[in-house]
Parts: structure tokens; sequence; C-alpha cells
């Protein structure tokens, strides 16, 4: 049985975020991760590594973020 390519649509913002959720995507899984799941994941990765800058950056990440 040969597998079938599909098609994953992603919104290309250019910036860390996006860049992990399409890492996410492509060597995620088959199938590949629900999108909702990728955005959640990248954004606490993002908010985890933001604890080795200094406080400001820190607190603009995290405000960025949302959380």
């Amino acid at each position: 049985m040969a597998l079938q390519p599909r098609q994953i649509t992603a919104t290309h913002r250019n910036d860390p975020q996006w860049i992990i959720e399409l890492w996410l995507a492509i060597h995620g899984g088959d199938p590949a991760p629900d999108a909702r799941a990728l955005a959640k994941v990248s954004g606490d990765i993002i908010k985890a590594v933001s604890k080795h800058l200094d406080p400001a950056h820190q607190k603009a990440v995290v405000a960025a973020l949302g959380h």
C-alpha cells in the first residue's frame, strides 16, 4: 500500500512559533499532530526558553504570547 501525500496548510508568519509548528508538522509523526496542539506546544516551548533571557525580554516574550 503506497502512502498518499497530503497537503499541510500552514500560515507562514516567519516567527519562532511558526518555525516550531512547521518542524512539528513535518517531524511530529504520521498523522501530523493537530494544528491547535502544535500552536500550544510551540508557545509553551518559546515560553520555557524565554526563562533564559534577561527579565525585561522574558516579560516581553510572555506578554507577546498572551500567557
